[in-house]
């Protein structure tokens, strides 16, 4: 049984959207087999409080949070025009998050920091600096380089948004440096399909390991049995 620290960017419970769907159902999965540590950001409208993420709480050894730094539009124009990163991975920069989990790579020896998103690559930084021996696996929800850059060619055939279009042509350039960071400095890459493993490869030096895929899934016995408690209502 290996210990796991997962890292997500907001409360995986409830499952409703798609980061919260794919990160509850990995949570249950890997819960089955490993004991996992959960830290997570919560957002405004979320509740951490134990009644609210029951089911986190069931399957995690252990729960812990940082709510979800308030980031302006001034502040994200100062980071735009002062440094060379990418937006995404100044959504999440918290001060609070990075000592958490400090404590928690310092409290625990977890054989495995699991990052969900790219908005969270940053903190493998930190893991690699105080966990060396955590193999850190980097799941990337999105090719973020690629659908920058499908957003500004689709920018690009509307005048109206060529400011836009402008924003996504820095944005393409930092994110290819970022992500390929990202994925060079994780031990395992996955990814939610074969189209964008294959975007996610390219970046990558060689040789690397394959990049695996993890579908997005949904629980269907749960939409089954909601289905008979309506029919059984009627």
């Amino acid at each position: 049984m290996a210990r796991i620290l997962l890292l997500t960017p907001q409360l995986p419970y409830p499952p409703h959207q798609g980061t919260s769907l794919r990160n509850f159902h990995i949570i249950r999965g890997l819960a089955g087999r490993h004991e996992v540590t959960l830290l997570s950001f919560v957002e405004a409208n979320q509740s951490a409080e134990a009644a609210a993420i029951a089911p986190l709480l069931a399957l995690c050894a252990r729960v812990e949070t940082a709510a979800v730094p308030p980031r302006t539009t001034a502040t994200r124009l100062r980071q735009l025009l002062t440094t060379h990163s990418p937006d995404m991975p100044h959504r999440l920069h918290s001060q609070a998050f990075n000592l958490k989990l400090r404590q928690l790579l310092a409290e625990t020896r977890f054989d495995v920091v699991q990052v969900e998103g790219i908005e969270l690559a940053r903190a493998m930084a930190i893991v690699r600096a105080a966990s060396p021996w955590s193999r850190i696996v980097f799941d990337d929800h999105n090719a973020e380089t690629e659908l920058q850059r499908r957003n500004m060619l689709t920018d690009l055939r509307q005048p109206r948004r060529w400011p836009a279009a402008a924003y996504s042509w820095v944005q393409v350039r930092r994110l290819r440096r970022f992500e390929r960071w990202a994925c060079a400095t994780a031990d395992a890459v996955t990814a939610v399909s074969d189209g964008d493993a294959a975007q996610l490869a390219a970046l990558r030096p060689e040789p690397r390991p394959p990049i695996r895929v993890i579908p997005n899934c949904i629980d269907v016995e749960a939409y089954r049995l909601a289905a008979e408690t309506a029919v059984a209502a009627d």
